[in-house]
């Protein structure tokens, strides 16, 4: 599931089952100056289900920004409690470097699952792969949020300079013929509606 802001609705959001139609991977587009750039969110389950996939199917994703969410691999490359490099790893590892990522790193290393079975050990599941452009940008994990859920949530920036947003918008000019007839008109129709006490002014 993804939430967007209505402030970026103008940059067209949009689920793109058309690129990668797996159940457990969500990809959104969204479009800044005429280019289409891709956030991908993904769940892999035990079996790496969805790394697998999308190593088998060879997915190419240009602009891809952001990978993240819960990949279910344990890898010292990412959890010092882990003493060797798996073979899963490895596979993530690939996947993120045929996509042009590269992991990002937390601005403070803490487990990101949190395990209530005695005997499991908390760590390092949930991850954050991030395009080149800002493969320097930190994320946070944030443990004291994570109620009900044993998963951590990550939080992480990525900058869209306000210059490269561009919105337009018709206005009319202060203190011009039209807007005079602009607010003519609306009182006219609030009066004919009955409305009492209705002042529009204008600076």
């Amino acid at each position: 599931m993804a939430f967007i802001h209505s402030h970026l609705s103008r940059l067209r959001f949009s689920l793109r089952r058309d690129v990668v139609d797996h159940r457990d991977i969500l990809l959104l587009s969204f479009f800044n100056r005429g280019v289409c750039h891709f956030l991908m969110n993904v769940y892999s389950d035990d079996r790496y289900s969805a790394v697998k996939f999308m190593l088998d199917q060879i997915i190419d994703i240009p602009n891809l920004l952001y990978m993240g969410e819960d990949f279910n691999i344990r890898d010292t490359e990412w959890d010092p409690s882990v003493s060797s490099h798996s073979a899963a790893g490895q596979a993530l590892m690939d996947l993120a470097d045929s996509l042009g990522l590269v992991r990002s790193l937390p601005e403070l290393p803490v487990p990101t699952h949190y395990s209530d079975t005695d005997g499991h050990a908390n760590s390092v599941i949930d991850l954050i792969f991030l395009g080149m452009s800002c493969a320097q940008v930190l994320y946070r994990i944030e443990p004291d949020l994570r109620q009900p859920s044993d998963h951590a949530p990550l939080l992480v920036n990525l900058s869209i300079s306000p210059e490269n947003i561009h919105f337009s918008k018709k206005v009319l000019k202060c203190d011009s013929d039209e807007e005079n007839d602009f607010l003519s008109s609306v009182t006219l129709g609030l009066h004919c509606k009955g409305t009492s006490r209705v002042t529009l002014s204008h600076h």
